[in-house]
């Protein structure tokens, strides 16, 4: 089955397929999922040998090309080639692709069984998109301030605003006149800077599987606010462009939502997960 994503708007793509990639990462493990990008110059040989490989120790594979086409001619006159094959096979392929000619679409309104564009939201679907965004993070922003940020946020505009939200998460309280409340957050600032959640973030991210989970237990042993830490761990994975375990970390951030009792549990599944 072949399963086709176009156009430029590179958050919604891979969001998408992530939302794939994670209902496949639920299902028993004789289920394999092989991810292959253009940027690493995908030979014509890889992607001939990625479309008919099979695994004794899996039923059915995720197979997901990420503008693969542009990258080498050759490739999609091998994809044309098994046009047939693919659309019978019990696996399931993925593609997407920010530009797209004519004769490809062509072929995958063929073979596909889904073809979906993946538009670029215009300023009143970014409004609407970066509203429902800030009640899931628990913030209020006005009108005012939400056409501001749209403003600023230029190209790529989902995955700056979706910065701009992490960085109000991250943001001290604001300062207070009364001599109580400024004595207060002093108080508070001290305690952050004697356990920076940062301190244990660069060890959740960079370090080996079992010296994460170690921190993530310091963490908690700190009283670190286990339901916050996935900002700071949010916002570390997009500086580090790994897409995949910032998508894991948006999942994580939810389900930490849902059940906030089970954050330890919720983030140690994320670090094992990511560490995979």
């Amino acid at each position: 089955m072949i399963y086709f994503l176009f156009g430029p708007n590179s958050y919604q793509a891979l969001r998408k397929i992530n939302e794939l990639k994670s209902v496949f990462y639920k299902k028993p493990a004789n289920f394999l999922v092989e991810e292959f990008d253009g940027d690493a110059e995908l030979s014509s040989e890889e992607f001939r040998a990625a479309l008919g490989q099979s695994s004794l120790f899996s039923k059915t594979r995720l197979v997901i090309f990420k503008n693969v086409l542009e990258s080498n001619e050759r490739i999609f006159k091998i994809l044309k080639e098994n046009g047939d094959f693919l659309q019978k096979s019990r696996d399931i392929f993925v593609f997407w692709e920010r530009e797209t000619e004519k004769s490809a679409l062509a072929f995958f309104k063929k073979y596909a069984e889904r073809v979906q564009e993946v538009k670029k939201l215009g300023a009143k679907e970014l409004d609407l998109w970066l509203s429902k965004k800030a009640q899931g993070f628990g913030l209020k922003i006005s009108k005012e301030e939400r056409e501001a940020i749209i403003e600023e946020a230029g190209g790529g505009a989902e995955w700056a605003l979706e910065n701009e939200l992490e960085k109000k998460m991250l943001a001290p309280p604001p300062s207070s006149t009364s001599d109580a409340e400024s004595q207060k957050h002093r108080m508070f600032s001290r305690a952050a800077t004697t356990a920076s959640p940062f301190l244990f973030v660069e060890k959740l991210v960079s370090a080996p599987l079992a010296r994460a989970l170690l921190a993530l237990k310091e963490a908690e042993v700190s009283g670190q606010d286990l339901q916050r830490l996935i900002y700071p761990l949010l916002w570390k994975f997009k500086q580090k462009r790994m897409a995949d375990a910032y998508f894991k970390g948006i999942q994580a951030e939810s389900a930490m939502r849902r059940d906030p009792k089970d954050a330890y549990e919720i983030l140690e599944r994320f670090i094992l997960a990511v560490k995979a």
